[in-house]
């Protein structure tokens, strides 16, 4: 059941955004849409390998019950993430990159636009970053599951494994910085900012982990009626709320310096997407992003339940799309949008959703002998 309404939605947000975009007479807002949806459910599904690296460079022993779960997330996603690049290099470049069209050079001075402005290298650096940092995901996961093999400790595998952890690390940085330039400063005109990229993806490393548990509540199988290792909530509730408080630091860092700096041309395109209509999701943003988990984790009695941490997780989830809604949308519209785009907008966020789930279960049964926990975790904790 679960797979067909996963299908459904998968479906209707495909038809949604090709009818709308072949109908609408302006499509910026729709390939906007795209792009929000790409950023985020590709942030999302990235994190969840790095989350693996984390738990084994820290030896975190709890860790190991999430850690093969994140894994799968980040390569089953894999075909999604590079057909939806394709979709938007080839139909929404003129679109979103102001640098695309011929009269580009004219509002740079007169000045030739940088080399790095271009189709050919915008295509080729996410290619090649991209590329690098699924090979090396895939590379760790097979020595990961060599490591499982083993059936006993092998200290030159797991110094390996150790080795890989930190380059699966850098590279998703490299990767999310590229990532966070493009569609993040590269589509607002003369906007730039050294803090965004860290701060894009420590939001990225928010939004996934919560993901990542809300989605271990569905798939990690447990006994009827089995409890929640309170340990593991406790653990995994103080990870969250570190990344949340990171976030938020980030987000004051990157604040304080352009309100300060208070130039035009970045205070403008900054303060768009929180004033007028974006306010309301911008208020939202601050609450889910920030608020609700910090309170969800200092709170033992939410922390320690199953169900109230997976409910902020939803939550957090929940307000880092609106961050990435307010990192894409404001340079394109008002926030004023007409009910189809606001469909499609509505069809494109649980479409992605049901995609990243679909990729996971399609994953699962292609792959029956992965094991979605990492045997021996039982004692890990002791």
């Amino acid at each position: 059941m679960l797979f067909w309404v996963l299908l459904i939605l998968f479906v209707n947000s495909i038809a949604a955004f090709a009818y709308n975009i072949s109908t609408a007479a302006e499509t910026g807002t729709l390939w906007a849409a795209l792009a929000i949806t790409y950023v985020y459910f590709l942030g999302i599904t990235q994190t969840g390998i790095v989350i693996s690296a984390i738990m084994r460079l820290t030896k975190s022993g709890w860790g190991r019950y999430f850690s093969r779960l994140g894994e799968i997330l980040t390569l089953s996603f894999i075909p999604v993430a590079a057909i939806t690049f394709i979709i938007i290099y080839i139909g929404g470049m003129e679109h979103l990159f102001w640098w695309m069209h011929p009269d580009a050079a004219s509002g740079h001075g007169g000045h030739e636009l940088s080399p790095w402005l271009g189709k050919k290298f915008f295509l080729w650096r996410t290619i090649i970053s991209m590329s690098l940092f699924y090979v090396m995901s895939f590379v760790y996961f097979r020595t990961g599951r060599d490591e499982e093999h083993e059936g006993r400790v092998n200290e030159g595998l797991k110094k390996r494994l150790n080795i890989m952890s930190a380059f699966v690390i850098i590279l998703y940085i490299m990767h999310n910085t590229n990532t966070a330039w493009d569609f993040g400063m590269m589509i607002i005109k003369h906007w730039d900012s050294s803090i965004f990229p860290p701060y894009y993806w420590v939001g990225n490393l928010l939004m996934g982990s919560a993901f990542l548990f809300a989605l271990s509540r569905r798939f990690i199988p447990r006994a009827p009626g089995e409890p929640a290792d309170r340990w593991r909530l406790d653990a995994y509730g103080i990870m969250i709320m570190g990344f949340a408080m990171l976030w938020t630091y980030m987000f004051w860092s990157q604040n304080i310096v352009i309100w300060y700096g208070d130039l035009p041309n970045l205070t403008g395109p900054f303060f768009k997407g929180r004033q007028g209509n974006y306010a309301l999701p911008f208020a939202a943003m601050m609450l889910g992003s920030f608020a609700v988990p910090f309170l969800g984790t200092v709170i033992r009695k939410i922390k320690l339940c199953s169900i109230s941490l997976t409910a902020v997780a939803v939550i957090v989830c929940l307000g880092m799309w609106l961050n990435r809604y307010l990192m894409i949308m404001p340079v394109f519209s008002d926030g004023n949008l007409a009910a189809y785009e606001q469909w499609t907008l509505i069809s494109l966020f649980f479409g992605g959703g049901a995609a990243v789930i679909l990729s996971f279960i399609i994953f699962q049964k292609l792959f029956p002998s992965v094991p979605v926990t990492v045997p021996g975790d039982e004692d890990a904790h002791h």
